[in-house]
């Protein structure tokens, strides 16, 4: 490990849930919080908000799997309030509180969680059977912890909230309208007035951070996936909802990373010059390129993805059934999700089952880059996918849709890869077919090439621009200078997004439930 170390401080990494099946993101975080805790930063936390009741499973699995490594735990809210002695009111219970406090019902219909034969949650949906207007929590000795209501205005309908924490008797204590307001009471009675540094990924939970500032918290935000969707008939930018306030608000963080240059250039683009802005790139730990055999059957391909809409899996497997017309190709396909029925479909119109196998999900399918010839790569956007990086170390030869961000960074076209327009099928069924015909010699060369590509992705290499950005984030917090630009980044950031204008994309529907 780098003999790099980190700025002395709590190390917090932020996502909003974690299991065992995740992908890229968590994988990525995961290692980068391993590698931290062992270049300096001691222990680190990895903080969870969503409703999960298993997390001390999750965290002996990832251990398990290799993923979870170093002095790194995982902790929920939930649990950890579970923990928290919260006394009774000294002036009893507020007519303002009582009057709000009107918890899930054994009579309501609702979805209950436990753990180990204890309650821990109930969560009442709207009619949709998806939207959901309250969860309750529960200590493990049956009295009620907490009680979130979303639909205070009208009983059945979104809106109006009142969140309200208990006492150890299950009696109401405090009273939040603001979920923000409550994360950030949940952050400062977590940590104190110990200097902390909280690393947010998640684009849910980032938004809790947007107005978090305590002279003791040093906020980061990466910003992992695109932020654009596309582009309007006029030319403004369609900016992601989802990440719509965290890129708004840029100025409110302490410091943000993106992954490229690239998405450095358009977030700069919205909201303008932004010095708490830098580029720091995901982490990999590589293989010794002399471990890595070159020479390989060069007719395997493999797709390493979850089946979700974004991740657009049907496309390689359409892209490898026009390829088979000609060349006798195989596929390996790894990954399982919600868009299984779509790459299925496609399995049955391409009758995809002579040329391609799918596993199904497998925590060691990004092994088989080291003996598979290329991989396809088909999302509509990335930051910098892992499944890129660790496949072009193996000597896998990517051919990948020409998409924001990531793959145009890395991939030379024709030297250590293929870059193909975006959708384009015929397109990448051509470069799979031109790769089975190119002299030997060539496609060692790409895979050499490749190789060399992704070196600087190093763990050390990746550790020690932390390490720089980190120390100057910290010594910047407390200068009155820094300030000051701050100050005037915030009031030209918010010039230069509505000159710019960007089109705010649809509100995706909410997640079916797991």
């Amino acid at each position: 490990m780098s003999s790099t170390v980190l700025p002395t401080s709590n190390y917090v990494s932020v996502t909003w849930g974690i299991r065992t099946d995740s992908g890229g993101l968590t994988v990525t975080l995961l290692h980068r919080a391993g590698i931290m805790s062992l270049s300096g930063a001691g222990h680190v936390t990895v903080l969870t908000f969503d409703n999960y009741p298993d997390y001390d499973q999750v965290e002996i699995e990832l251990r398990q799997m290799g993923r979870l490594f170093g002095d790194v735990s995982l902790r929920n809210v939930w649990d950890w309030l579970r923990s928290e002695q919260v006394p009774a009111r000294a002036t009893g219970v507020s007519t303002a509180i009582e009057k709000a406090f009107t918890p899930i019902a054994d009579s309501d219909s609702y979805e209950s969680t436990s753990r180990g034969g204890h309650e821990l949650s109930r969560t009442r949906y709207a009619a949709d059977d998806l939207t959901v207007l309250q969860v309750d929590h529960f200590r493990e000795d049956g009295t009620l912890m907490l009680s979130d209501r979303r639909d205070f205005r009208e009983r059945g309908v979104r809106g109006g909230r009142r969140i309200i924490l208990c006492d150890l008797q299950g009696k109401p204590y405090k009273m939040w309208k603001v979920a923000n307001e409550f994360y950030h009471w949940l952050l400062d009675r977590m940590n104190g007035k110990t200097p902390t540094t909280y690393i947010v990924d998640s684009k849910t939970a980032v938004n809790m951070f947007v107005e978090y500032r305590r002279r003791n918290a040093l906020t980061v935000h990466v910003i992992q996936g695109a932020h654009i969707e596309g582009v309007t008939a006029d030319g403004r930018p369609i900016l992601s909802e989802a990440r719509s306030k965290s890129i708004q608000n840029l100025p409110a963080f302490d410091l943000v990373a993106t992954l490229t240059k690239r998405q450095r250039k358009d977030v700069t683009d919205i909201v303008g010059a932004s010095p708490n802005l830098v580029v720091i790139p995901n982490s990999v730990p590589l293989p010794e390129p002399s471990s890595i055999t070159l020479e390989r059957p060069r007719d395997r391909g493999i797709v390493v993805a979850a089946f979700v809409p974004r991740k657009r899996v049907h496309l390689a497997i359409e892209a490898a059934s026009k390829a088979h017309l000609t060349s006798a190709i195989h596929l390996d396909v790894y990954g399982d999700g919600e868009s299984k029925p779509e790459v299925d479909a496609m399995v049955e119109s391409t009758n995809a089952t002579r040329f391609a196998t799918l596993h199904g999900y497998s925590t060691t399918a990004l092994g088989e880059t080291k003996t598979a010839s290329f991989i396809l790569i088909t999302s509509e956007t990335e930051g910098t996918p892992l499944v890129l990086l660790e496949g072009m170390a193996a000597g896998c030869i990517p051919i990948s849709f020409d998409i924001p961000y990531g793959p145009s960074d890395i991939i030379v076209d024709g030297v250590n890869g293929f870059l193909i327009p975006d959708g384009d099928t015929d397109a990448m069924a051509a470069a799979i077919v031109r790769l089975q015909a190119l002299p030997e010699d060539k496609v060692l060369a790409m895979r050499a090439a490749a190789i060399q590509a992704v070196q600087s992705f190093n763990d050390a290499a990746v550790l020690e621009l932390w390490n720089t950005e980190l120390r100057k984030a910290w010594k910047h917090k407390t200068a009155r200078w820094w300030r000051a630009l701050r100050k005037w980044q915030a009031t030209h950031a918010e010039k230069s997004f509505a000159r710019r204008a960007p089109e705010i994309g649809a509100k995706l529907p909410p997640a079916p439930r797991r």
